[in-house]
C-alpha cells in the first residue's frame, strides 16, 4: 500500500513512566477526494452497525469535510445507509414526509451546519445517493409548526387537551425557543401532568410509524422542559455539564435506539458532538464533568460492541468567539495528548483506542473548548481523528427634527466641568408635565459623533469642545416624547420633554373595543394585511458603527434581498448590488450583509408583541398622538414585566415598551416602535453574557439602549402593507473595574424599495463564504451609480 496513504507513526513516550508507544496512522487532507487513505476503518469497525462521527465546537470547516470523507468511505465500501444528524428528530421527519429535499432539509437542522458550505458538499451526495436522513435531538427548530401540528394531532386522534390551549403554547413556546419554563399562568407540575397524560394516551393508541413520532416528540418535549425547569445554573463552555444536564443526552439516545429497535436493518452513522458521543466517562474526577452522562454512555451500554464512537480532536491555540468576531487565546497544555500530536508536525492523524498506549490518563480538552482534564481517553472514545490545524469557514466575509426648540421651563444653566479641551456638561431630563425623570433618554451630536443615554434617573453627560459649545446642537429623545434639538449654549441643567402621546379612555377611540381587543383583530388580520407570498425588493442600507466617540465603520450599500412571506420563519437572503465605504476601521471584522441585515428587523415577523398567543400578556393602552398623520390609526402603547426571551427577544433582564400603530377599518399593521432600555450590575454582566469574553469580564456596569422602529406601506393599493423603512439603533456604555467608561453605537437604516411580486427570483443563503451573494466585496465601487442614486431614488425614498 502507497506509504503516503497508510503511515505507522511511533509517538515518542508521553512521560519517563509511560513505556508504551503510541500508533497512529496518517490520513490525507479533508478536502481530498480520494478516500482509500481510509481503509484501516474496514477492521476498526468489524461487527459495527453504528459509527457515531464527533466534532468539537460545530464550528470548523476541515472537520466537517473530514467527517464528511469518512461518511462516504462508510456508506461506499461498509454498507452504512442512514445518517442521524444531532437536529431535531421532529423537523427533519416532517421535511421527510414529503421525501428529501436539500432546501428544507437545511432548514431542518440547525445553522452551524446548513449555513456552511463544506456542509453543503454532504447534503449534495447524501440527495444524489438516496442516503436516508433522521433526526435524534430532543429539541425543536420550527417552534409554531410544531405546536400547531400537535394540537392537530391531538384532535384527530381524539385526545382532549384539558387546560388552556395558548397558555400551554406560550409555555411550550419558552421552553422550545429560550429553554425557560413560564409560570404565570400555567404551574410547572399541573403543565408536566398534562404533557404526561398526554403522552399515556398516544401509548394507548395503534402501532404505527405517526404514532411512534408523537411518542417520541412529546417525550422530547417532556425533556426539554424539564431541562428547563430543573437546570437553572448555566453552563457555557467550562464544566459543559453535571448530573442534572442529563436529560437531554437520556433524551437524544431514546430516540435513536429506539428508532434502531423499529429498523433493525439499517446501518446507522451519527454525526454530532464529542461530548454527546462518550462511551464512558468514569475515568474523569473533574467535578461537575464526571457525573455526566452522555448519549453515547446509553448507547454504548445498549448495543455494547455494535456501536462505534469515533471523535475529533484539534491543536488550536484559539478560540474564534462568534459573538465579539474575536479570536480568544486557548494554549495547548505542555505535554498534553494534542501537544504531543502537534509535536509530530502531521496535519492529519487516525488514533485508535485499541492499544496499550491509550489504557492510561492523558490530560486533553476534549471536555472542554478551553481547559484541560486528565482522564482515560480509550475509555472516552473508540478512535480520534486528529487535526493539528481546524479551520474555521472563511466569512463572507442622519438624524434631524423639524421639532420646534422646547420651552425650558428650568433656566440654570447645565453644569459645566473644564477637563483639559473637553467640557462636560451635565444635567437631568424630566417630563415636562409631571416633572417625573425620563430614564434613558438619547442625546445626540451628530456633527460630533457624540451619542449619550441617560441614566435611570434621567441624568446625563456630554462631553463637547470649548467650539461646539458655542456652534452645535443636541438631538434629545425618548420614545413617547416629542424630540427637542436644543443648542448647547442654551442647555439647561434640567430639560423638559413634551409628551407625544396622551392615554386615552378606551370608549372614546373605539367606542367600545378595548386595546386588546384591536390587537387581536390585528394580529389575527396578518395572513390577510401583510405579504404571506416570496418577493423581491431593493434595499438601501445604511451602517454607521462608533466606539468612543469615533467612527469606526460608516457604509451604504444597496441589496436585492429575498423575502418568503412575513409568516415564514425564514431569513431574508440577500445579494449585494452596491457598496460604498466611506470610512471602515474593522475591515476584517464585517465582510457580509447578513451580519447588519436580517429578518428580525420585521417586527410582524418576530416581535412577541404581535404573536397570536403572547400580546393578551402585555400591559396594553390607547394613547392619541400628536402627529397629523396618525389620524385614522389605533394607537396602542405596550409594556410587559415578563421578562423573559419568549416575552423581549433578549436574553438578559431589560425594560420593553413600545408602540403599534394599527389602521382602522381594516386593521393592519402600519407601524410598529420598540424599545429596550437595560442596565446590568456586574453580578447580572457575569450571569448574561458570554463567559469567554474577556471585556465583559472586566466590566461593573453595562447599560444598552435599543430602540427599533418599522413602517409598513400598502405599496399597490392592493392591501397588503410591505416594510418600507427599517430603523435601528443600539447604544451600549460599560464601565470597567479600572474606572474607564466606554461608549459604543450601532446604527442601522434602511429604505426598501423597488418590490418585485410576480418574477421572483431565489436568492441563496450563504453566510460563510465571501466568494457568495452577500460579501460586501462582491462588487466595486462604482461613483457614478452612487451620483444617480443620490440624484435621483434617494430623495424620494426620503419623501
Amino acid at each position: 500500500m502507497n506509504k503516503i496513504l497508510l503511515t505507522l507513526t511511533f509517538i515518542l513516550v508521553f512521560s519517563s513512566t509511560q513505556a508504551q508507544e503510541l500508533q497512529t496512522v496518517e490520513l490525507l487532507p479533508p478536502n481530498s477526494k480520494n478516500i482509500s487513505d481510509l481503509s484501516f476503518l474496514k477492521e476498526e469497525l468489524q461487527g459495527k452497525d453504528l459509527v457515531m462521527l464527533g466534532e468539537m465546537t460545530h464550528m470548523y470547516a476541515n472537520i466537517f469535510e473530514m467527517k464528511a470523507r469518512i461518511v462516504k468511505y462508510l456508506h461506499q465500501n461498509l454498507g452504512f445507509n442512514t445518517i442521524a444528524i444531532e437536529s431535531p428528530m421532529y423537523d427533519i421527519w416532517k421535511m421527510n414526509q414529503k421525501g428529501f429535499n436539500p432546501d428544507e432539509f437545511k432548514e431542518s437542522i440547525w445553522g452551524v451546519w446548513s449555513q456552511s458550505e463544506t456542509f453543503q458538499k454532504l447534503i449534495n451526495y447524501i440527495d444524489q445517493n438516496n442516503i436516508s436522513v433522521i433526526g435524534f435531538d430532543s429539541q425543536f427548530i420550527d417552534t409554531n409548526a410544531f405546536i400547531e401540528n400537535f394540537y392537530d394531532y391531538c384532535e384527530r386522534n381524539k385526545i382532549p387537551i384539558k387546560v388552556d390551549e395558548d397558555d400551554l403554547g406560550i409555555i411550550i413556546e419558552g421552553v422550545i425557543e429560550s429553554s425557560t419554563i413560564e409560570e404565570e399562568d400555567i404551574d410547572y407540575r399541573t403543565y408536566e401532568n398534562e404533557l404526561q397524560r398526554i403522552l399515556k394516551a398516544i401509548t394507548k393508541l395503534e402501532s404505527n410509524e405517526t404514532n411512534y413520532y408523537w411518542n417520541q416528540f412529546i417525550k422530547s418535549l417532556i425533556a426539554g422542559s424539564q431541562n428547563a425547569f430543573y437546570n437553572t445554573t448555566e453552563y457555557l463552555t467550562t464544566d459543559f455539564g453535571n448530573k442534572n444536564h442529563n436529560i437531554r443526552d437520556t433524551q437524544m439516545a431514546d430516540n435513536l435506539l429506539t428508532y434502531i429497535a423499529r429498523n433493525p436493518d439499517e446501518k446507522i452513522i451519527v454525526w454530532a458532538d464529542n461530548i454527546h458521543i462518550m462511551n464512558d466517562n468514569s475515568s474523569i474526577t473533574k467535578p461537575v464533568s464526571k457525573d455526566f452522562i452522555s448519549m453515547g454512555n446509553h448507547i454504548h451500554e445498549s448495543l455494547k460492541n455494535k456501536a462505534y464512537s469515533l471523535a475529533t480532536i484539534h491543536a488550536n491555540d484559539s478560540l474564534f468567539d462568534t459573538g465579539t468576531r474575536r479570536w480568544e487565546a486557548t494554549p495547548v497544555q505542555e505535554g498534553s495528548f494534542e501537544a504531543q500530536l502537534k509535536k509530530l508536525q502531521i496535519p492529519y492523524i487516525f488514533i485508535s483506542s485499541n492499544q496499550p498506549a491509550m489504557r492510561q490518563p492523558y490530560e486533553s480538552r476534549l471536555l472542554d473548548f478551553i481547559d484541560f482534564t486528565s482522564v482515560r481517553l480509550d475509555q472516552l472514545h473508540d478512535g480520534y481523528i486528529f487535526l493539528k490545524d481546524a479551520l474555521i469557514p472563511s466569512q463572507q466575509s442622519t438624524i434631524s427634527s423639524e421639532n420646534p426648540k422646547l420651552n425650558l421651563v428650568n433656566e440654570e444653566e447645565a453644569e459645566r466641568t473644564e477637563t483639559g479641551k473637553t467640557l462636560l456638561l451635565k444635567g437631568q431630563i424630566k417630563d415636562k408635565e409631571t416633572d417625573a425623570e425620563i430614564p434613558f433618554a438619547t442625546l445626540i451630536l451628530e456633527e460630533q459623533e457624540i451619542y449619550r443615554v441617560a441614566d435611570e434617573n434621567g441624568f446625563f453627560e456630554l462631553p463637547v469642545t470649548k467650539h461646539s459649545l458655542k456652534n452645535a446642537s443636541v438631538s434629545i429623545s425618548s420614545m413617547g416624547f416629542e424630540e427637542a434639538t436644543i443648542d448647547l449654549k442654551e442647555l439647561k441643567s434640567t430639560t423638559y420633554l413634551t409628551p407625544q402621546f396622551q392615554e386615552l379612555a378606551e370608549v372614546v377611540v373605539t367606542g367600545f373595543l378595548s386595546p386588546w381587543a384591536v390587537l387581536k383583530k390585528a394580529v389575527l388580520s396578518k395572513k390577510s394585511n401583510h405579504p404571506t407570498a416570496p418577493f423581491n425588493f431593493y434595499r438601501y442600507g445604511q451602517v454607521f458603527i462608533s466606539k468612543n466617540d469615533t467612527t469606526q465603520l460608516d457604509l451604504e450599500l444597496i441589496t436585492k434581498e429575498y423575502d418568503h412571506g412575513y409568516l415564514a420563519p425564514y431569513v431574508i437572503t440577500q445579494r449585494v448590488e452596491q457598496v460604498k465605504w466611506n470610512k471602515n476601521e474593522m475591515p476584517k471584522v464585517y465582510k457580509n450583509s447578513a451580519q447588519f441585515f436580517s429578518y428580525r428587523q420585521n417586527a410582524i415577523r418576530y416581535a412577541n408583541i404581535l404573536h397570536k398567543r403572547k400580546y393578551k400578556k402585555f400591559n396594553l393602552a390607547f394613547v392619541q398622538s400628536t402627529e397629523p398623520e396618525d389620524e385614522g390609526l389605533y394607537i396602542i402603547s405596550f409594556q410587559t414585566e415578563r421578562n423573559k426571551w419568549n416575552y423581549t427577544n433578549r436574553g438578559y433582564p431589560t425594560s420593553y415598551s413600545g408602540r403599534v400603530y394599527i389602521k382602522k377599518g381594516s386593521f393592519a399593521i402600519v407601524k410598529v416602535v420598540e424599545n429596550w432600555e437595560t442596565k446590568m450590575n456586574k453580578e447580572e454582566i457575569e450571569k448574561f453574557t458570554y463567559k469567554g469574553n474577556s471585556d465583559s469580564q472586566n466590566m461593573i456596569s453595562y447599560t444598552i439602549k435599543e430602540e427599533n422602529t418599522c413602517v409598513y406601506e400598502d405599496i399597490e393599493n392592493t392591501g397588503k402593507y410591505y416594510a418600507t423603512h427599517y430603523f435601528n439603533r443600539t447604544y451600549k456604555e460599560s464601565k470597567s473595574n479600572e474606572g474607564n467608561t466606554t461608549y459604543s453605537i450601532f446604527q442601522l437604516n434602511s429604505k426598501l424599495f423597488d418590490f418585485e411580486l410576480n418574477e421572483v427570483e431565489e436568492i441563496e443563503y450563504y453566510q460563510y463564504n465571501n466568494k457568495k451573494e452577500n460579501s460586501l466585496f462582491r462588487v466595486e465601487y462604482d461613483n457614478d451609480f452612487w451620483n444617480n442614486f443620490y440624484n435621483n431614488k434617494l430623495s424620494s425614498l426620503n419623501e
